[in-house]
């Protein structure tokens, strides 16, 4: 992410910028009037626009203007009428305003782009590009301190069927509904992803297995009771995989899960056979 994360991280950069401000002022005071340095002026205005929302950037810009002037009034600057210094303020201000408004802006079309590349646009979750990121990173949070991780994997059964049979557009709801439910299921601090047409990826940090079998049997019983899942005759299968000290990788993990996954689906279908050739 482009921007600050935190309070802390915000505050920091915003004195960073006001005092790269006065910096450049002292420098534009000692050259003198002969050389112009008001270009580098716009280095801390590059960073409050690239790092800082636009009211901090707006604040940075309006110090900018009044270092500015200060630093051209102790050069010597002197004019006629009182009010050459207001045109000066007002026109400088724009200028330096207008520069941060526009790095402000390009900052945050790419945060936009970066965050349309790393998400399914369809559920919100993750895609995954955004899981192997963002995933590979907690995970190797908890190998390092040897915490345990657990992945699950969701495969929506029949819902090719159901697509086929109700159209896209209700197969698109369906998918929509599988995003918000495992979002409500899971804690801020785990990673949801859609990486297939019909299968879904949660990772869990600092989670053992009976937590994990929890957040699964919640998913399933939230896919169990919505209506439109009943109506359109679609469930889900889950498959868990456990890593005690986060030693596997995360591809490892994957395949484990889509493998017990598998499992699963096979032993309800043998079941279900099983119980139709009792009848």
């Amino acid at each position: 992410m482009l921007r600050p994360a935190t309070s802390v991280v915000r505050a920091l950069t915003l004195l960073g910028a006001l005092f790269g401000t006065v910096v450049v002022g002292v420098i534009d005071v000692v050259t003198g009037a002969d050389i112009q340095v008001v270009s580098l002026y716009f280095l801390p205005l590059v960073l409050a626009g690239w790092r800082l929302p636009r009211t901090d950037a707006v604040v940075v810009s309006l110090f900018a203007t009044l270092v500015w002037l200060g630093a051209l009034y102790a050069t010597g600057a002197r004019y006629s009428q009182p009010s050459v210094w207001i045109i000066n303020f007002v026109t400088q201000g724009l200028a330096f305003l207008t520069v941060a408004m526009l790095v402000s802006r390009l900052s945050m079309k790419l945060e936009d782009e970066q965050a349309r590349r790393r998400t399914d646009a369809l559920t919100g979750l993750l895609n995954r590009s955004g899981l192997m990121e963002q995933a590979k990173l907690m995970l190797s949070l908890c190998r390092r301190n040897s915490r345990p991780v657990c992945l699950v994997y969701l495969d929506l059964d029949n819902f090719k069927v159901a697509n086929d049979r109700l159209g896209h557009g209700y197969g698109d709801t369906l998918l929509r509904q599988c995003g918000g439910l495992i979002t409500s299921c899971i804690r801020a601090s785990d990673v949801a992803a859609r990486i297939g047409g019909d299968e879904f990826v949660v990772f869990l940090p600092e989670t053992d297995r009976p937590q994990a079998m929890e957040v699964c049997q919640r998913i399933s019983q939230g896919l169990a009771v919505a209506p439109e899942f009943r109506s359109a005759s679609v469930t889900g299968s889950v498959g868990v995989a456990f890593d005690a000290d986060a030693s596997l990788q995360l591809d490892e993990l994957i395949s484990l899960a889509d493998a017990d996954m598998y499992r699963m689906k096979r032993a309800r279908r043998d079941t279900r056979h099983a119980t139709l050739g009792d009848q």
